[in-house]
């Protein structure tokens, strides 16, 4: 159940960590920019999230599910927030993320 919680945590950071650098990249100072090194700095503090899950699981296993949730929420945000186009391929993309879920999970 921890993992699980620990998990979370690391996608959200991630989460929060691109939308900030994203909001940094429409900017002329983006790299300098208060907004891109908080987003650098919450990447960090996954790292730590990332340390405690690897003490006790494979890296292939709880990457994949931290990939396809990673993957789910950025289209999301991308599609809600930044107005991105969603497309075939990333249909595509979303589809197969998921079978890898499937896939390292079954069995």
């Amino acid at each position: 159940m921890q993992s699980w919680v620990i998990l979370a945590a690391v996608t959200a950071a991630t989460l929060v960590a691109d939308y900030l650098i994203k909001l940094a990249s429409t900017q002329s100072h983006g790299l300098t920019s208060p907004i891109f090194l908080l987003g650098a700095v919450i990447y960090g503090l996954g790292g730590i999230g990332w340390f405690f899950l690897m003490r006790s699981h494979s890296l292939a296993s709880v990457g994949v599910i931290y990939s396809a949730a990673t993957i789910l929420l950025l289209a999301g945000l991308g599609i809600v927030v930044f107005h991105e186009p969603f497309g075939w391929r990333e249909t595509l993309g979303i589809g197969l993320a998921v079978a890898a879920v499937v896939v390292m999970n079954s069995g």
